[in-house]
């Protein structure tokens, strides 16, 4: 009899893992549980209502399956009539049709109709004995119980929160805690000025819609780099670089810079930084902890800045902006949210302070309250540096002591601490089909 897989979550990683059992495991499916609160496979990265917002890389690099790099570029020139996504960095679609991309992938596995679909959040998983292949308890929040032979962790980006204090009531429609879904469009007035705080991608597709809504309000980034994300190339792929042997973050930086120029503008640096990203992990995985640590602290945050370029739409918008001087990118760190008579103040760790009609949050993802409660009662291990859990080359989540549950695995951005970069949707989808290969 097969035995019963749990999986919490129902965005991109979890639609993948769906696909990848259906290959290798068809039969699992049948007494398959996802835990959601959406349609599967949307996620937060795709279950979003406007066609403002666009994937960041061109359709080629979406991959569901490794071995199929033109999947979703086919899918997309016979289904989708989108005359605005063609440029010469390549195809860049909204990021709602990736989403029907996926929702009809599935529709063509006839087993998906027999998977259970539990509508509810999760707040707690437990094992129900030492062993390594245990049985898992997952409890939602309305306190139904469910039991599982192996159970695999999928939760993907929790919502943000504010990087900052806050004294302002938590209903204030003044502020703007999350823009994923796109639907804060309609409580941002023409004229308003708005201060976006975080400069990464998430801010370029709220440039992006407030441009193409024509508002007419100035609109401030404060970013700790002062920088907005460079635009994708139209780059090719170039044969991996041969990484020597890193056994420090020095090692590794020195290797890196090796192959880069100074100008990331240029075609030919983004080719040489794609060719360091394919062994990139291994690298990553080979370095100790301090030395995880420490290459995170001082080479992590421009790598990531590098890494996530925006698509050329939304740096058109951005550059627009910027020349016409209603667009100001400014280097700080948030301290404070407070009121200003009708207006908000911003404060800055440097004692700036910047009024503004409306403050959005672009910061990114917060903390798993699901992880961090099972860390708390001693059934996971943090990664090396921190975030997320520390989990096997083979996806197995590593206990305190650092033995692997057998019957416990992690999928997508929580493993990236310990693997390295975990965050593009082909990567997410080969780790599902590690995992569809190791429980088939």
């Amino acid at each position: 009899m097969p035995p019963t897989i749990g999986i919490i979550g129902d965005g991109f990683g979890a639609a993948a893992l769906v696909l990848h059992l259906s290959q290798h495991a068809p039969e699992y499916l049948d007494k398959l549980i996802i835990f959601g609160m959406g349609t599967l496979g949307s996620g937060t990265a795709y279950a979003c209502t406007t066609p403002d917002y666009k994937l960041n890389v061109r359709s080629d690099v979406m991959r569901i399956w490794p071995d199929n790099p033109g999947h979703f570029t086919a899918w997309a020139e016979q289904h989708l009539d989108d005359g605005d996504a063609h440029y010469s960095a390549g195809d860049f679609y909204q990021r709602k049709d990736f989403a029907r991309y996926v929702t009809t992938c599935l529709a063509d596995v006839a087993q998906t109709q027999k998977i259970t679909q539990i509508l509810e959040r999760v707040i707690s998983a437990r094992a129900l004995s030492d062993s390594p292949d245990t049985r898992w308890e997952v409890e939602t929040e309305h306190g139904a119980l469910y039991e599982c032979d192996h159970l695999i962790l999928a939760t993907g980006n929790p919502q943000p929160i504010w990087p900052c204090s806050v004294g302002l009531p938590d209903d204030d429609n003044r502020l703007i805690q999350s823009v994923w879904r796109g639907d804060w469009q309609t409580s941002v007035s023409a004229h308003d000025d708005v201060n976006i705080i975080g400069g990464g991608l998430t801010a370029m597709d709220v440039i992006y819609a407030l441009f193409q809504a024509g508002h007419k309000g100035q609109i401030k980034v404060i970013t700790p780099n002062g920088m907005l994300p460079p635009v994708q190339t139209p780059w090719t792929v170039k044969p991996a670089f041969k990484w020597p042997i890193c056994r420090t973050a020095r090692d590794v930086v020195q290797a890196a810079r090796s192959v880069l120029g100074q100008d990331w503008t240029q075609i030919s640096w983004q080719e040489s930084f794609e060719t360091l990203r394919i062994g990139l992990n291994d690298v990553y995985q080979g370095l100790s902890g301090i030395e995880r640590r420490r290459l995170m602290r001082h080479f992590g945050g421009w790598w990531m800045l590098a890494r996530f370029r925006c698509s050329p739409p939304t740096h058109e918008a951005a550059c627009a902006l910027q020349e016409s001087g209603q667009l100001q990118v400014i280097s700080g760190r948030a301290l404070s949210l407070d009121d200003h008579k009708t207006n908000i103040q911003l404060t800055l760790l440097d004692g700036a302070a910047l009024i503004s009609d409306k403050v959005i949050n672009c910061t990114g993802p917060a903390g798993d309250a699901l992880l961090s409660s099972m860390m708390d009662r001693g059934l996971l291990h943090p990664s090396p540096v921190g975030s997320g859990m520390s989990v096997s080359a083979s996806l197995e989540c590593h206990r305190p002591d650092m033995s692997p549950w057998k019957s416990l695995s992690a999928i997508g951005s929580m493993t990236g601490g310990s693997l390295g970069d975990i965050v593009a949707a082909s990567s997410i989808a080969r780790q599902a089909l590690l995992i569809a290969q190791r429980l088939a």
